[in-house]
């Protein structure tokens, strides 16, 4: 009984959310000025199940995120996780799921690959509208990331692997937005993001030409990493960035594109490879207490050691300046606040 009140306030606290209540046409500028540092939110991934995330998150690093994130192949067929993004939300943690439209066992140019043109011809619809159905179902807002780092060259709806054509990318992405919303989701907050660089660096393949429009985006996301020296990619490079030399750039292309819309880091996270990675976080949570970046608000860190060594638990120190960054005040936004976040920045 309990968990089923909270429920219902988390509903009502959101609600705003699906009625457009409490809309502000200045919160772009929210926090500039101001003495006490802007609100931020905390997402994290991690390669569990949702719920899994969330228990692990407040075991390992002491808080409760406003948001788990976790990613989803088309060609799994898998449905989406109705009872586990009600269990999220009755503990007050937005759902954020990576929606990927690929077969991960076949490579970006396989002719059995999914690609854009299979979408916009309809060759999904089936599949994308059964999932709407059960987006719809939880009710509650959850933040859908599709076709995320589309002008990188390693995901199969890549530009860079679709002719060098961005139109088709727009249509894609509007496609399966008409027909989830036609499914009756309203509940989904749309999550627009690209690579901090793009891959190849072309004329093309600027995120600014696959803009699908506002219309269509309530959050524009930014993935980026500090790789350090010498990731897989290129061994022998140093690639060490900070916090600002990683997102800065990025940054400033997002406000330009869609200056109406939030900003949220997708993925993010720093190497131990070549620098300070405590003092990367150090030198991060500075930035962001500085009320710098003002309209980033939602920050998702990859819990994972994979390429490298990205979890925060990679040394003593980097796991003692992360516990440090993720409890300061100004992160410790709530989920039935962050779903309000894309209602106030609409105009």
């Amino acid at each position: 009984m309990r968990m089923r009140t909270r429920l219902c306030a988390v509903a009502a606290a959101v609600a705003l959310v699906l009625t457009g209540a409490g809309a502000s046409a200045s919160a772009a500028a929210a926090g500039a000025g101001r003495d006490i540092p802007p609100t931020r939110y905390l997402g994290m991934f991690r390669e569990e199940d949702p719920t899994t995330i969330a228990a692990n998150v407040r075991s390992l690093y002491g808080v409760t995120p406003a948001s788990v994130m976790w990613f989803d192949s088309w060609a799994s067929g898998s449905p989406f996780p109705v009872a586990e993004a009600k269990t999220l939300w009755r503990h007050g943690i937005m759902p954020h799921y990576t929606w990927e439209p690929w077969d991960t066992a076949l490579g970006p140019n396989d002719p059995a690959q999914i690609h854009l043109q299979d979408i916009i011809d309809g060759s999904w619809d089936a599949y994308i509208t059964a999932r709407a159905r059960e987006f719809a179902a939880v009710r509650l807002p959850i933040l859908v990331r599709w076709g995320h780092e589309f002008n990188g060259n390693w995901y199969p709806w890549g530009i860079a692997n679709n002719n060098a054509d961005p139109t088709l990318y727009v249509r894609a992405y509007r496609h399966v937005h008409d027909l989830v919303a036609a499914a009756g989701a309203r509940n989904v907050q749309w999550v627009w993001a690209f690579n901090n660089g793009s891959s190849p660096d072309a004329p093309y393949n600027d995120p600014a030409a696959a803009y699908p429009g506002d219309a269509y985006v309530d959050w524009v996301g930014i993935d980026g990493y500090n790789w350090g020296f010498g990731p897989s990619w290129d061994p022998a490079g140093d690639h060490w960035t900070t916090f600002d030399q990683t997102f800065s750039a990025a940054y400033a292309k997002a406000r330009a594109v869609a200056p109406h819309r939030p900003v949220m880091i997708g993925e993010f996270a720093s190497t131990e490879d070549g620098g300070d990675k405590a003092q990367w976080l150090r030198d991060m949570n500075t930035t962001l207490r500085s009320g710098a970046y003002p309209d980033l608000k939602l920050l998702t860190y990859f819990d994972l050691t994979k390429e490298e060594a990205w979890s925060p638990s990679s040394s003593p120190a980097a796991l003692a300046a992360f516990r440090f960054w993720v409890r300061q005040r100004y992160m410790n936004g709530r989920g039935d606040e962050l779903a309000r976040i894309a209602t106030h920045y609409r105009r």
